[in-house]
């Protein structure tokens, strides 16, 4: 491969030639079509002949349009080179970044254009080329056009171009010869796809250029796909850089706060302590690494309740007081935070992530109070109505009904095994919060649960992020990284949506399944993982078989035992419950006092249907908790798709007595509440559409996503 720089007067062509790279990637998911109509050498020609006269004969067209910007730049259209330079040091720090991240970038196109003569150029978001390669032949001719780093492409420099339009229009764009403005590129033909940052806004373009007689078939494509990979780098640098911003915040921020935390592994190990707790435990950095048992006292503590915030006493300083916080990070490992106090927070002022406020009694006794709060776990009673551990792993299931507490007890036989569970229910029915029940349940409870939705994986990547892939196994796999097979082991699996992972890509799961071992993509050795299997489908995998959709042995390794859930429809009484529990909930997230549900509500809520299940019952409190804004939640506050023949005799009645309040809430003209309702309302009609939304209430879409943080609308 070979690169042409520029130094003042000096373009040397370096050589970095290496072994054949191979394109990879054999497939595009969208293709650019375009109906503009090619302009000819007599169309260029009148263009500039008629300049100054009426050219309704010559064809409407964006090549036309940037022809009389061109004109009206002053740009020469017999010009014999580019004379727009910039100072490399102006470009010098994203051209490194693009030589860094981009270089197996490069060298794949490389190989696919170096036989056709054919170059390529990148070059930031005002047209200034940063990088160009080729082969030597190519290099040369580009050489003789100033076609190199630190030219300035744009379409006042050098005329129309495909790179001054694709950054100009936003789109890919190929320029045919004559098309150029200028007389000295009729002799090119360009293709360009313009790049963006991970933010959306415009970060440069990529060029494939060459001789108009070269072989130009699929190079917009191959600028296509050389963008998207570079966009994925580019994403991929953000991130890392995020990462490294957001480690130093954190440290600065729990450095600075009076309170001492420390962060304590599923191991049981403290991972980290800010200077604060280091104090107060009367010890040094040796803190981290050790274990936290040598300082607090886990008895009668389960390790195993999810959200749920609990004393700790602390041996070493018994006046300080201690609050064990569990959490969940992004690896589905589970995690501690341990905060530390001289003397006990009041329970409005510090609420740990994830927990309520302090219901435990403290009073001027300190040392008793503390105490007396350290261990609260007595009997209470359940959703299903039966006296339990507040730690029970089905508490979060909320039934009062027959049929669905019959579901919960046998779920809780189905958890003391180890055979794969088939999970059967519609959509909304909760089959990953019974997934996660079975797991708390289980053996390996203090063992990772990982989900995987089936229908959400990329089907090129299906292989990948099962099994994972070994270091170098394909483009971009700079180290070896385990799959959810491995990542599950000792725990749990839970392949969700299983019905909608596609045909040809069901047999991988029978090797694995059967044997118990999976084999890395890009390698040889088998690794041992050992899981309990749980799946989930909203369909019927026996119709799916004989629809040849589903693979008939794959049905017979997951379906061991099977858990059916009944819809809300059929959940007599749950639907209140559920109501209840979640109105408080919501109320707390979007701060806001709860007044419950007025009959009227609630019996129109027993009334509907829920075709969407539990999920579209939550999603409807907590649109009615917004609009009720603290008030008692009335039918009005409902979506109105619950309403029902109830609801059109209410609305009816409303709009023939205009004045009449009822037994509504007193009027509230709050122009910040009535603004929170319009946008609810908005979203709420346009099913969520963002854009269709910030249209109809006359406003950008930015502007509605900043009103929606103002006023904590999810």
């Amino acid at each position: 491969m070979y690169e042409l720089q520029h130094n003042g007067d000096i373009r040397p062509i370096m050589n970095d030639e290496q072994k054949e790279c191979v394109l990879q990637g054999s497939s595009v998911a969208a293709a650019v079509s375009s109906r503009r109509v090619h302009l000819t050498i007599e169309d260029w020609r009148r263009f500039l002949a008629d300049r100054d006269r009426d050219r309704t004969a010559l064809p409407d067209s964006p090549i036309l349009a940037s022809w009389q910007r061109c004109l009206d730049q002053g740009v020469d259209p017999m010009m014999a080179n580019c004379t727009a330079f910039v100072p490399l040091a102006q470009i010098e720090e994203q051209a490194a970044l693009l030589k860094d991240l981009g270089h197996e970038v490069e060298r794949t196109v490389y190989a696919a254009i170096r036989h056709r003569d054919l170059l390529m150029t990148v070059s930031d978001a005002q047209g200034r080329l940063l990088r160009t390669i080729g082969n030597k032949k190519i290099l040369q001719q580009a050489d003789s056009l100033r076609f190199g780093p630190g030219a300035v492409w744009a379409e006042g420099s050098v005329g129309t171009n495909a790179i001054s339009l694709a950054l100009g229009t936003q789109m890919p764009w190929q320029i045919c010869g004559v098309e150029h403005f200028c007389i000295s590129h009729h002799a090119w033909t360009c293709s360009a796809t313009p790049i963006f940052t991970p933010l959306g806004s415009l970060w440069g373009c990529l060029d494939i250029s060459g001789h108009v007689s070269s072989n130009h078939s699929q190079a917009l494509w191959l600028t296509m796909m050389a963008v998207r990979e570079t966009e994925r780098l580019l994403f991929n640098a953000s991130l890392d850089s995020m990462g490294e911003l957001s480690r130093d915040m954190f440290r600065a921020i729990v450095g600075s706060v009076p309170v001492g935390l420390c962060l304590v592994n599923d191991q049981g190990r403290i991972t980290f302590a800010n200077p604060l707790a280091e104090h107060l435990l009367g010890t040094s950095s040796a803190l981290r690494g050790a274990r936290a048992g040598e300082y607090f006292d886990f008895t009668g503590i389960d390790l195993a309740a999810e959200n749920s915030q609990q004393a700790l006493l602390c041996p070493r300083r018994p006046d300080l007081f201690a609050e064990l916080a569990p959490f969940v990070s992004t690896n589905h490992r589970r995690h501690y935070l341990i905060a530390l106090h001289c003397e006990r927070p009041h329970s409005d002022l510090f609420v740990l992530p994830g927990a309520g406020a302090d219901t435990g009694s403290g009073g001027p006794d300190a040392a008793a109070g503390r105490t007396a709060g350290a261990r609260r776990h007595a009997g209470t009673p359940s959703s299903s109505g039966r006296a339990q551990d507040a730690d029970d792993p089905f508490a979060e299931i909320l039934c009062r009904s027959t049929v669905m507490q019959a579901v919960v007890e046998r779920a809780r036989t189905m958890a003391a095994s180890f055979a794969p569970i088939l999970l059967l229910g519609e959509t909304g029915t909760g089959k990953e919060l019974f997934a996660r029940a079975l797991h708390k349940a289980s053996a390996r409870a203090d063992q990772p649960f990982v989900a995987v939705n089936c229908g959400a994986l990329p089907r090129d990547l299906i292989q990948s992020e099962l099994f994972g892939f070994e270091k170098g196994s394909f483009t971009g796999a700079s180290k070896s990284t385990r799959g959810k097979f491995e990542q599950a082991h000792g725990g749990t699996l839970f392949l969700d949506e299983i019905s909608e992972m596609p045909l040809d890509m069901q047999v991988n799961l029978l090797r694995p399944l059967e044997t118990g071992t999976v084999t890395r993509v890009g390698g040889s050795q088998p690794i041992v993982t050992d899981f309990r299997l749980i799946t989930a489908t909203n369909r019927n995998l026996e119709d799916l078989i004989a629809k040849q959709l589903f693979r008939e042995d794959l049905f017979y390794r997951i379906h061991v035992l099977t858990l059916e859930l009944p819809p809300l429809r059929e959940r007599t009484g749950d639907v209140t419950l559920i109501a209840r529990t979640y109105g408080q909930k919501l109320a707390r997230k979007h701060n806001l006092s709860y007044a419950g549900f007025s009959q009227e509500a609630l019996s129109c809520l027993e009334a509907y249907d829920w075709p969407g299940n539990v999920r579209q019952l939550v999603h409807s409190i907590e649109y009615a908790v917004n609009m009720a804004m603290g008030s008692c939640i009335e039918m009005e506050h409902l979506p109105k798709a619950l309403w029902g023949q109830q609801g059109a005799e209410r609305a009816k009645a409303s709009i023939e007595s205009p004045g009449s309040t009822g037994n509504s809430a007193p009027a509230d003209f709050s122009l910040d509440n009535m603004e929170r309702r319009t946008i609810m309302a908005a979203l709420e009609h346009y099913g969520g559409n963002i854009l269709k939304a910030a249209r109809a209430l006359g406003i950008g879409r930015n502007t509605l996503y900043a009103k929606m943080r103002k006023y904590n609308i999810s």
